[in-house]
């Protein structure tokens, strides 16, 4: 066969493949991708999974689409999971400044809310930007910027909000300060890769420093996403939509979710309201008559945000077009939240795409954050710059069914922790960096939560309020190295590492082997030699 013949039937195989049905080569758009992201959400916030909630239009996405039951976060707090969604990066490879700051090369990194996607590196939004797609990017943020997160740091590039917690945002002069402070964020969001940015949040709620507007609003972030959508014409997009439901302040005590006012927002009051989603009162309407208490209706509310957007797009004829994938940043601080446990690094991810994802589809095999932004890329066959480093892989044939494993081993990291984890295996290891392991070993004692005795041995993260339930929630949370079958106890609550001696060194030598790929980011014995 010639070579030109060859090149010729691997064009037609490829641009006649059902995930390329829309190619902008031969005149139509490529696929369009909207990615909802949920924070804090754990398992038993999904009906479909056994929680005790209202959430049909999830279930339906469920059954309409495909479920990866073995999807995981490989750093279980909001920067760094989000940080690897969006570059196809561990978060351990973070050269933002922030991150830097914290950890200068030759350190061991501490992985947790110190991450930030780097202006001047390749991530999804810049690249399929790059490659004619329209980009939009509407919610909770949490990657850019955490110099203006730390007042207490009191950084030279710190900026004051210029109103207090007690502040009324109905006064024109704050309203139109913390206007001003939204468009600053809208910026610095923009410069990731994204055309369209509005109705965000830097961070979490508290972050806007205000009381008034310490409350969950997804009737504003959901009339921004379908405010982008209506913009979309002829160019394909890729939406990211990413909700401050189910985090903090709790959305269950409905004085700051359902109860509170509509028209504070993060950019302070918008007099005008939303109508974008059913009414606040229907959702613990609906959520009674499911027979509910009012304290699980956030989960409902959430679930009609995702219905909204699924609404919007079959509107808009463009159904079949679009995929559309949700799934949570990391399980809830009263599962697995900053642990590497499997309900803070396993979350449900749901993918829907009519005509070309089958419905009732499940995958149990092992897929990560990493590999959605080289699926996507896949998808919408973007082929990627030559210096975008990514540690991900394309789980792109699994959109259509196919059950091949696309790893047998993943590697997780946060705070002082590791782990590497196999369908039937998980290892955990703790090692902290010297300066602290000789004061563990002198009989220094390290703080603990509020007025909790003090400790033995730090948390794991920095944030004490996380490290003290994590520690409650998890018996084996200071345990330097826990090895836990996954058959038999998937809630990894026996540590069975003296039990099994050989699967305890095997599973440290993949450890090793992953850690090897961090340059110069030591970790106790395991980076000491090759």
């Amino acid at each position: 066969m010639s070579k030109t013949l060859a090149s010729v039937i691997l064009l037609l195989t490829f641009f006649c493949s059902p995930l390329f049905a829309q190619e902008d080569r031969m005149g139509e758009k490529r696929p369009n991708v909207i990615f909802i992201l949920s924070d804090d959400q754990s398992w038993d916030s999904f009906g479909f999974m056994g929680g005790k909630v209202h959430t049909p239009r999830l279930d339906q996405m469920a059954k309409d689409g495909l479920y990866l039951s073995n999807f995981n976060v490989t750093s279980p707090v909001c920067s760094p999971s989000r940080y690897s969604f969006l570059t196809g990066r561990y978060a351990g490879r973070c050269e933002g400044d922030w991150f830097l700051q914290e950890h200068p090369s030759g350190d061991q990194t501490q992985v947790e809310n110190i991450g930030e996607i780097e202006p001047h590196r390749w991530n999804l939004a810049k690249i399929l930007q790059k490659n004619g797609y329209d980009t939009g990017f509407v919610g909770k943020s949490h990657v850019v910027r955490h110099d203006w997160l730390h007042p207490h740091k009191r950084s030279s590039t710190f900026r004051k909000v210029g109103w207090n917690q007690n502040a009324d945002p109905r006064t024109p002069k704050v309203n139109a300060l913390m206007s001003e402070n939204h468009e600053l964020w809208c910026k610095e969001i923009s410069k990731l890769g994204f055309d369209f940015v509005d109705g965000v949040y830097g961070a979490n709620l508290k972050e806007l420093h205000n009381q008034a507007l310490n409350v969950h609003n997804l009737d504003w972030t959901i009339d921004n996403a379908v405010e982008f959508l209506d913009t979309v014409e002829d160019k394909p997009f890729f939406l990211c939509v990413s909700t401050t439901l189910h985090h903090g302040p709790a959305p269950w005590v409905n004085k700051n979710a359902l109860k509170s006012d509509p028209r504070m927002t993060g950019e302070g009051f918008v007099k005008e309201g939303f109508d974008v989603l059913p009414s606040r009162e229907s959702v613990l309407r609906r959520n009674r008559q499911a027979g509910f208490k009012d304290r699980s209706a956030y989960a409902l509310w959430l679930d009609d945000g995702v219905g909204a957007i699924i609404d919007k797009v079959k509107k808009l004829g463009l159904s079949e077009e679009t995929l559309i994938v949700f799934v949570p940043d990391h399980g809830s601080y009263r599962h697995g939240k900053s642990t590497l446990y499997d309900f803070g690094m396993r979350v449900p991810m749901l993918c829907l795409w009519p005509g070309t994802i089958d419905p009732g589809l499940k995958n149990d095999e092992l897929i990560a954050n990493i590999d959605f932004a080289p699926t996507v890329l896949d998808v919408c066959g973007v082929e990627p710059p030559k210096d975008y480093l990514c540690d991900g892989l394309s789980f792109k044939p699994a959109l259509q069914g196919d059950q091949t494993p696309l790893r047998e081993a993943l590697f997780g990291e946060l705070g002082h922790s590791r782990c590497v984890v196999t369908k039937n295996w998980k290892y955990i290891a703790i090692r902290y960096p010297d300066r602290i392991q000789k004061l563990i070993e002198k009989g220094h004692k390290f703080n603990a939560f509020k007025d909790n005795p003090k400790l033995d041995r730090p948390y794991l993260t920095r944030n004490l309020h996380l490290g003290h339930f994590a520690a409650k929630a998890n018996p084996n949370y200071f345990d330097v190295d826990q090895l836990y079958d996954l058959n038999t106890d998937r809630e990894e609550v026996h540590n069975i590492a003296y039990k099994y001696p050989k699967v305890l060194e095997f599973m440290k030598a993949e450890l090793a082997q992953e850690l090897q790929q961090f340059d110069g980011r030591p970790f106790g014995e395991f980076t000491k030699s090759p």
